[in-house]
């Protein structure tokens, strides 16, 4: 134990804890220098009370209290405990206790912290919304508990600014980590020959670089780093059925595992090598022994929140170069590793330093609701590290304004007092108020409780389809049923999996139901027996209070796409039973994305529409409207039934607005939408003449011809039409032309001609384009007799001439004819009349 890296700065540690009063604490240690089992051990003599180990995961709370109570020769549960979601494993005599920081925000919350000595944040450069949350609430809960000590901890943060937000009085430390050197290879994707020039898919080549470093690593274990469930299952199942990999056990590793499979893939079972395919989890808190060779995809499955379509977003990015050298490090733990990064070193040098905070990136209306109910009632007051986003607050305070949880001055509503009292999100809170209303809380808790969880069914439907009958109206009666046959089988797996059933999804949702009752008993609800099928309609009531902003119809008959309120599109789910209804809720808006990008609809309830008149008025309107039908291509007069700008239902009503159809018509001839056969080249030239001479003669006062004046001369070619065969073929240069009076008419032809005479007689076209000269080209011998350069704009501007060869090809570029003449057109004369001998090259005097 004493090994350990971190134990060199013990005495400072000790020390900083040890002061009188409330102390806190800076550590700064790299992965591996032991930081996350001994420091809580370290300051256990000098801290009176409960110390408190807060970590971003479960596995890595669960596996690290294991740890530390083995190295103290106890158990689990007594000296060393910890506490997650479903898992309390604490009791009288726990004196390190690790947590969740969701956990640690519920007591903090709760007014849970009596008898707690210290709060140690692990791996607080991960920047988890919860973490943030909670240490400002500790160091401001250490003005009440004088006695309490704060320990923050971090692997690749910069001290600065913590240490800052801090205080003075934080005593900073920074340890070594003990590490062995790691080679790292850069591998970028090879553009496969055939297959239309893709890349390899990313198990590919992970397998194919598993293959290759195993040949030469005899000794060790395999971490490979993959950005989600789906890849890793891809990628277990390539390497399983290869030949190179017997011997080796093969092991997923990532959050949503037994318990039993994460240790085996953390500790293995004996002297066997390991492959760990793993996401993130693997990054910081979790050690696994013995890994001398990392695989790093450099790809993480990220989390973000788009307020502006309040849509939660699950993209493949590209890691950090911090998080890159975290992967990296993994390999060095007990001897010189290799990590093979499957992406280029210029790649590499363009990724950011450090992974951009949770609180930047997050849906904060859960958060916003719970600091309300502590007073700030402008949260941007609150004590923040990192002020979130601007949109984020304002997005998260129009959701509670809609759920009638805050009122117009951002003030908490006694409503909103009530909804504080669930700590879940909002729309939930909202649902089992409103279910109270509409008798039907069984069907609320159960619907909060599955949401919660990581799902009920086998991954692609299996498993719905054996729950789903045709008479349902919500896809939670499938899941109902679904849960009801696991909870007769005791949540059993393999009698589970028969039916299509997820044991753990369903284990974790009883929890979640057992845990949400509790919460409703203090509020005087009486939980009701659980039928969907006879409370259908108030059901969908209740979700209408909590989801009215998710509103959705599907675009046709032939394909899942739909339309949803806010002018979003999604697809829903192909084993949804409201794939026939007219309207419904969408309580879950996931947008996914590798190279292909898509908005899935889950967890779905019909709506009727007389529910929806009669709940919200205000949104719910008839009306007229022309639309453009791109199908006819045509301006259509339609009348609409729509739910704020939702379109429910239409259908087509006699002659448009002429003026409509034109500005209609107009907009997409603006965008590229059509095409108006006359407006050619000539059209832009004559745009061009007209903005070069107001440039060139200001005292002219022409009009300008901006974007705008182009939309509203597309307006006046469009007037009077319906469709696009209407204004196809109709002439331009009439309404340009009434741009202009007839002087202004009359001085742009002078001024700025199409054409120009020059002094040999001939007649020349000129181009004109903005911000330069006018234009003309000419073969070299046809301008023979023209000594001077010609002009435009009263002699103001010289015309560029573009003197040809013979073969019409540019050879000079010029506005000064009498220096060509005088010594360009001698050398033009010395290269090329040897090659075009039949062209007079003799200047006649």
């Amino acid at each position: 134990m004493k090994d350990l890296p971190v134990y060199q700065v013990e005495k400072e540690l000790v020390d900083g804890i040890a002061a009188q009063g409330a102390s806190r604490v800076l550590l700064k240690a790299p992965t591996g220098s032991g930081k996350s089992s001994a420091v809580p051990q370290m300051i256990l003599g000098v801290v009176d009370g409960l110390i408190v180990v807060v970590q971003p995961r479960r596995i890595a709370a669960r596996m690290l209290a294991r740890r530390v109570a083995q190295m103290r020769g106890g158990k689990v549960g007594d000296e060393v405990g910890h506490v997650v979601r479903f898992d309390r494993q604490m009791g009288k005599n726990t004196r390190i206790v690790y947590v969740t920081d969701g956990v640690l925000a519920a007591w903090l919350e709760n007014g849970q912290m009596d008898g707690v000595g210290a709060v140690v944040f692990d791996e607080f450069h991960e920047r988890r919304l919860a973490s943030d949350l909670s240490l400002a609430l500790c160091l401001k809960l250490q003005e009440e508990m004088k006695q309490l000590k704060v320990v923050v901890m971090s692997a690749t943060l910069e001290m600065g600014g913590l240490a800052g937000y801090l205080g003075s009085d934080c005593v900073q430390i920074e340890a070594s980590g003990r590490s062995y050197p790691v080679e790292v290879a850069y591998q970028a994707a090879a553009v496969q020959q055939r297959g239309r020039g893709r890349e390899a898919e990313l198990w590919t080549r992970s397998a194919e670089a598993a293959k290759d470093v195993l040949s030469q690593q005899r000794e060790g274990h395999l971490l490979i780093f993959l950005p989600g469930v789906y890849e890793i299952r891809r990628t277990v199942e390539l390497i399983e059925n290869a030949g190179w990999a017997k011997g080796f056990a093969v092991c997923p590793l990532y959050s949503a595992l037994s318990p039993e499979a994460q240790d085996f893939a953390v500790y293995g079972n004996g002297e066997q090598r390991r492959i760990i395919v793993s996401t993130n989890v693997a990054e910081t808190s979790i050690t696994i022994d013995g890994v001398s060779c990392v695989i790093d995809t450099g790809l993480a499955r990220v989390s973000q929140y788009d307020p502006l379509r309040a849509i939660d977003t699950l993209m493949v990015q590209k890691i950090s170069r911090a998080s890159a050298e975290q992967r990296a490090g993994r390999a060095g733990r007990t001897g010189p590793g290799k990590c093979v990064r499957l992406w280029s070193e210029a790649d590499h040098s363009r990724r950011e330093g450090f992974e951009q905070a949770e609180v930047q990136r997050s849906d904060l209306t859960e958060t916003v609701l719970q600091l309300k109910k502590r007073g700030y009632d402008d949260v941007r007051e609150f004590p923040w590290f990192e002020c979130p986003r601007e949109d984020l607050i304002e997005h998260a305070e129009g959701l509670l304004g809609e759920l009638g949880a805050i009122d117009a001055v951002g003030g908490l509503t006694e409503l909103g007092e009530h909804m504080c009292m669930f700590q879940m999100h909002p729309r939930y809170s909202r649902l089992l108020l409103a279910a109270q209303e509409e008798g039907c809380i069984g069907e609320a808790v159960f619907i909060a409780a599955c949401v919660q969880g990581e799902g009920l069914f086998l991954r692609k439907g299996e498993g719905r389809k054996n729950f789903s009958y045709d008479e349902d109206r919500s896809d939670f009666a499938s899941e109902w049923r679904g849960f009801q046959s696991a909870q007769q089988m005791q949540f059993d797996p393999r009698r589970c999996q028969v039916i299509g059933v997820l044991a753990k999804g369903a284990r974790e949702v009883d929890k979640s139901l057992q845990q949400i009752r509790r919460l409703c008993e203090p509020q005087g609800m009486q939980v009701s027996k659980v039928d969907f099928d006879k409370n259908r309609e108030a059901v969908s009531r209740a979700m209408l209070a909590a989801f009215s902003d998710q509103l959705a119809v599907r675009i046709g008959k032939g394909n899942f796409a739909c339309r949803l309120v806010g002018g979003r599109k999604g697809q829903l789910d192909e084993m949804s039973v409201v794939k026939q209804a007219e309207a419904f809720l969408v309580t879950e808006l996931t947008e996914v994305g590798g190279k292909d990008v898509k908005l899935y609809l889950n967890r779905c309830i019909e709506v009727q529409q007389e529910d929806l008149q009669r709940l919200f008025p205000e949104s719910y309107k008839d009306g007229e409207k022309a639309y453009y039908d791109e199908t006819i291509r045509r301006v259509v007069n339609r009348k609409e039934t729509c739910f704020r700008d939702l379109v429910l239902a239409s259908k087509d009503s006699g002659t448009p607005d002429r003026s409509m159809a034109a500005q209609l018509l107009a907009e997409r001839v603006a965008n590229g939408e059509l095409k108006l056969k006359k407006w050619d080249a000539g059209v832009e030239q004559w745009i061009a003449r007209l903005l070069s001479l107001r440039e060139w003669m200001p005292e002219l006062e022409l009009p300008s011809f901006d974007e705008e004046d182009r939309a509203i001369a597309f307006e006046q070619i469009c007037d009077g039409a319906l469709g696009y065969k209407d204004i196809k073929d109709r002439e331009v240069m009439p309404a340009l032309s009434s741009w202009l009076s007839g002087p202004q008419k009359a001085a742009l032809d002078h001024y700025a001609p199409i054409r120009v005479k020059l002094e040999n007689g001939r007649e020349v076209k000129l181009k004109y384009e903005l911000s330069k000269p006018p234009s003309m080209a000419l073969q070299v011998q046809r301008l023979f007799g023209v000594k001077e350069s010609p002009s435009v704009a009263d002699g103001r501007v010289k015309v560029l001439v573009h003197v040809c060869a013979p073969n019409q090809r540019p050879w000079q570029m010029t506005q000064d004819l009498p220096n060509f003449w005088e010594s360009g057109f001698e050398q033009m004369k010395k290269d090329l009349a040897g090659r075009y001998p039949k062209h007079q090259w003799e200047l006649k005097k």
